[in-house]
């Protein structure tokens, strides 16, 4: 009803102004004020509407990997409906963030090629299927499978591992058919937001496709990452980048890692998730430098989120939490939060799980399987590599 008044009121603005002079009073005003009012009401008119003020949450999850123990674990523990493996006891305890999240991330580190390449870990990984499954009902929405792991199955494995993970649910990243697939950049709408989705890694290991194969690996190169943020920007409100960067268990960013955050945030880039290192970096804002106020939130290292692996500062992680705002049609990144995460398995190598840290206890840090290879931890120290490594301002009151 609002649409047709004002268009009925146009008209009628229209057929006064097109009157004669002699048709009006000494009263009717000027012909160009009667001008500048019509063009005035087309502007209204014509203005679009600005969206609904809304909030997104989001979490982002780090480095997923399957190791033996994780494989007999699951194994050992009864599941209906005919799967085999049960890694859903992993997740249980950080379900309230990840299904409560409008949208999450994962990194899945390890593939997940078929039975018939066989179950393996480091240092070529190859994860059941089953874990997939459960991945999916934990809640994730996005899935990264550009890793240094990813051909860690060969070629075909990668090929079995994008099409499996194309028939769930789920967004996936990072793992690509071919180049038309590659060029189709993955868009997440919700409430009327858009999300690109990049993603990059820095190797595969010394791995590389067998001719034949026209699957696409997002290696990191300047060139091709300026071209795909230009394309993305065209194409979604924001652009998230997941990049599989830095060395192995250093808790700073490297020279590249640097150079790359700052190279994306001129190119306006909205947030950076980072992993590969298996133990937390730094999170920080970076300035465009364009002088449009613009900020790029990068996280440069998730840590791992759950990884058998033998040293303390390995298993403890965090899970990325901020809102996306659009507020009166500006849209912005805001109260960004590391929540910290412990990985728990017992000398045996069973009970695997992700606890929150704020959770964890004293009690459960003297159980994990450390003493396995002959090293112990205390809560204390779990908790010291985060304040030491995470600003004050991205972390949750308990650990400040």
């Amino acid at each position: 009803m609002k649409k047709l008044s004002t268009v009925l009121i146009l008209v009628a603005l229209l057929f006064i102004c097109g009157c004669s002079e002699s048709e009006h009073s000494p009263l009717t005003a000027p012909k160009s004020l009667m001008s500048d009012t019509i063009h005035s009401s087309l502007e209204l008119a014509l203005e679009e509407p600005l969206p609904p003020d809304v909030t997104l949450s989001f979490a982002g999850c780090g480095d997923n990997i399957m190791y033996y123990g994780n494989y007999r674990d699951a194994k050992s523990i009864a599941i209906a409906g005919g799967r085999t493996y049960n890694f859903a006891p992993i997740y249980e305890n950080i379900l309230s963030i990840i299904k409560n999240a409008d949208i999450s991330f994962i990194n899945q580190e390890t593939p997940t090629a078929g039975e018939e390449f066989g179950y393996n870990s480091y240092p070529r990984f190859n994860a059941p299927q089953d874990l997939a499954y459960d991945i999916v009902e934990a809640g994730f929405d996005i899935v990264n499978l550009a890793t240094n792991h990813m051909l860690d199955a060969g070629s075909q494995g990668l090929k079995n591992t994008i099409e499996f993970w194309n028939t769930l649910p789920v967004m996936t990243v990072g793992g690509y058919l071919d180049n038309a697939d590659y060029e189709n950049i993955r868009i997440y709408e919700k409430d009327d937001i858009s999300i690109a989705f990049l993603s990059f890694t820095y190797g595969t290991n010394g791995l590389s496709l067998r001719s034949g194969y026209d699957i696409v690996i997002p290696y990191i190169d300047e060139d091709e990452i300026q071209i795909q943020i230009e394309a993305a920007k065209e194409l979604a409100d924001l652009v998230f980048v997941s990049m599989h960067w830095g060395s192995e268990y250093k808790f700073t960013p490297n020279t590249q890692q640097k150079s790359l955050a700052n190279m994306m945030a001129k190119l306006g880039v909205d947030v950076i998730i980072g992993h590969h290192p298996h133990v937390l970096q730094p999170i920080e804002w970076i300035d465009s430098g364009n002088g449009d106020g613009h900020r790029t939130l990068c996280v440069y290292s998730l840590g791992n989120l759950a990884a058998e692996q033998e040293y303390d500062y390995n298993l403890v992680g965090g899970i990325i939490t901020f809102d996306i705002v659009r507020k009166k049609g500006k849209i912005s990144i805001e109260n960004p939060i590391l929540v910290p995460t412990v990985y728990y398995y017992n000398r045996s190598f069973y009970k695997n799980s992700v606890h929150l840290m704020e959770n964890f206890t004293e009690d459960m840090a003297k159980s994990i399987g450390l003493s396995y290879y002959g090293r112990s931890t205390t809560l204390q120290k779990l908790m010291s590599y985060v304040k030491q490594t995470i600003s004050p301002e991205f972390l949750p009151d308990f650990i400040k």
